[in-house]
């Protein structure tokens, strides 16, 4: 084997033990022969990722962080530049699906062994998103988590903000137009999905696919605490699917916009605020999958 591999690491991700995985990494990946590069800061890791693809190109890139640091680093990268992922953040829904599960060994035989393949991404308002968007209600939570946090975050970490929304959030009417359709939606909740996974493992469009140059708008039309109570609950057994104020289309384009002042977040990150202009960029990564068994 051999060439460069860039391991880029979220330094406020994870405890002691995600380091630790990342030095076990390091060794494996070396003794495959592989030059390894470790950056743990921003300007560091894009100088790396830019400037080896103007010179010598990169063997892979990992990234070692939630999916807030895969979106980071996935940014940077050129469509054709392999990319894994050593899992140490809160959610991790983007590994999940992808079959990373953060052991070190596991995962240098899958870069050196396993198949390359093409991975759609979304762009809203000039910035890329893997996993999904959404606008209001839990977007309102992840602002306010950011804003308010303090050292790492744990699942716990969203129950302040969580409960704040609950008291605060008016549920404003959110006007969604999209490549599909003449008139416009007129909904309180919508979600954006590359891929069928949502935090503590909800499940709102199971076959969200991830390479089929699409991306899933899931909506609900009424607002208010207690209807939210409702949809949960629907989400949580799959009944939600069955009912009319729930709305699914695949679409290349999707434009929000509102007469409030509404959030918006990306893969658990802040995003802004509306009006959000949303493309879906297909093939515009490479993923290196499970090895074949057979190999």
């Amino acid at each position: 084997m051999g060439g460069r591999i860039l391991i880029a690491e979220n330094p406020r991700a994870g405890s002691g033990s995600a380091a630790e995985r990342v030095t076990s990494l390091a060794r494996s990946l070396e003794a495959h022969r592989f030059e390894v590069l470790r950056r743990n800061d921003p300007e560091g890791i894009r100088r790396e990722i830019v400037d080896g693809q103007r010179s010598e190109s990169l063997a892979a890139v990992v990234a070692a962080g939630g999916d807030g640091t895969v979106s980071m680093i996935a940014d940077w990268l050129a469509p054709s530049t392999p990319l894994a992922i050593l899992p140490v953040g809160t959610e991790n829904l983007l590994a999940r699906h992808l079959g990373f599960d953060g052991d070190p060994t596991r995962l240098a035989d899958r870069i050196v062994r396993g198949p390359r393949r093409p991975l759609d991404a979304g762009r809203a308002n000039g910035k890329l998103f893997l996993v999904m968007a959404s606008v209001g209600f839990d977007a309102t939570v992840v602002d306010d988590l950011h804003r308010n946090r303090r050292g790492h975050i744990r699942h716990w970490s969203y129950f302040p903000p969580f409960f704040r929304a609950l008291r605060q959030y008016r549920f404003p009417l959110l006007r969604i137009a999209t490549d599909l359709r003449e008139r416009p939606l007129e909904v309180r909740w919508a979600w954006i999905f590359n891929i069928p996974r949502y935090a503590i493992g909800l499940r709102f469009v199971p076959d969200a696919d991830d390479h089929d140059g699409r991306l899933d708008l899931a909506t609900f039309r009424d607002g208010g605490v207690l209807k939210g109570l409702v949809y949960f609950v629907g989400v949580v057994t799959g009944r939600h699917r069955r009912w009319s104020d729930w709305q699914v289309e695949r679409a290349k384009r999707i434009e929000i916009t509102s007469t409030a002042e509404v959030p918006y977040q990306l893969d658990g990150d802040p995003g802004g605020f509306l009006p959000l202009t949303i493309e879906v960029l297909p093939g515009r990564l490479t993923i290196i999958a499970p090895p074949d068994p057979a190999t």
